[in-house]
């Protein structure tokens, strides 16, 4: 890697107590986040992660596209 390449830093994620008590959360993600952790955490987080790709396609494909 060159001087000039830039590093990737991944931002850390909230906690869950700061999204619960973030006035701004939607309440779909609160309801959903307090849905998760009633369930085994890995089967929450592969079923968030198919969701979140099944909702980016879906906003992907409902976006006009920027050819044209």
């Amino acid at each position: 890697m060159s001087e000039d390449s830039p590093t990737y830093h991944p931002t850390a994620a909230p906690s869950v107590d700061a999204i619960l008590a973030a006035p701004d959360a939607s309440k779909w993600l609160k309801d959903a986040l307090r849905a998760a952790l009633d369930r085994d955490p890995v089967d929450a987080a592969n079923d968030a992660e198919l969701l979140a790709q099944v909702l980016a396609d879906r906003c992907n494909s409902l976006l006009p596209s920027d050819a044209g």
